[in-house]
């Protein structure tokens, strides 16, 4: 019934696809063992968040309680807009030069950490971006 050549085309076929299917597995072996390295490169935590939240942290007060001192004690929101504005435009002065080092500490600070991965949640608001916020605040309150 079985004539020689079916049986030689049908060890050849068993032959064929068993290699094929090995040397496939040994490409899914090696291709799972990158994917695995890759993901754990991915997942390192980056060991320098805390320094960059405390950089960050101390700029934001630094602005916020320069301003406080200066402007919004005596609730003087002209006096700060005036130097809101000297702020923006770089102006020599001491203050917008101190507030501006600040800033560029902080935009530089939050820059890295984002990069890295780090959770910058708190540090959406920008500190510029808070102090117009409560010359904001207290515009609305003069005018009630």
């Amino acid at each position: 019934m079985f004539t020689a050549w079916r049986v030689y085309f049908f060890i050849g076929f068993i032959i064929l696809f068993s290699g094929c299917t090995q040397k496939n597995l040994e490409k899914n072996v090696t291709v799972s063992k990158n994917i695995q390295k890759k993901e754990t490169k991915e997942y390192k935590k980056y060991k320098y968040c805390n320094k960059h939240e405390e950089i960050m942290t101390f700029a934001s007060n630094y602005i916020q309680e320069e301003f406080k001192k200066a402007y919004f004690s005596s609730n003087d929101t002209v006096g700060a807009k005036a130097q809101l504005f000297l702020i923006e435009k770089n102006s020599p002065t001491a203050f917008a030069k101190n507030i501006n080092a600040a800033r560029e500490s902080y935009n530089s600070q939050y820059l890295t950490a984002k990069e890295n991965g780090c959770n910058i949640e708190e540090f959406k608001i920008f500190p510029l971006e808070k102090i117009k916020n409560i010359i904001k605040k207290l515009e609305e309150e003069q005018n009630k």
